[in-house]
């Protein structure tokens, strides 16, 4: 999983089993879609201020 700089990793992680979990379970016609989600930080480039 890659998140903007911007996004609240807490929000998407909530909205992960409820909407996107959920709809490829559905479209896979299970019963159940196990599923592990990995975090790790990154170092970000400066940016250049003009």
């Amino acid at each position: 999983m890659s998140l903007a700089p911007h996004v609240d990793p807490g929000a998407a992680l909530d909205e992960l089993p409820h909407r996107t979990l959920a709809h490829a379970r559905v479209s896979a016609g299970l019963a159940s879609l196990p599923a592990e989600v990995r975090l790790r930080g990154v170092r970000h480039r400066a940016e250049r201020v003009s």
